[in-house]
């Protein structure tokens, strides 16, 4: 483990690439329940 710290201090940008990815992966997650659960269509009639 202490090998991974190690790694991760010398190379800090990984954290921001991480936390994309995290974020892309929320989204996606997000939008796609959103998809499943949409609200019903209702016609408006004029």
């Amino acid at each position: 483990m202490k090998s991974l710290a190690e790694f991760l201090s010398r190379h800090p940008w990984l954290y921001v690439v991480f936390a994309f990815a995290l974020l892309i992966g929320a989204w996606s997650t997000l939008i796609s329940i959103a998809a499943k659960h949409s609200p019903q269509v209702i016609e408006v009639k004029r």
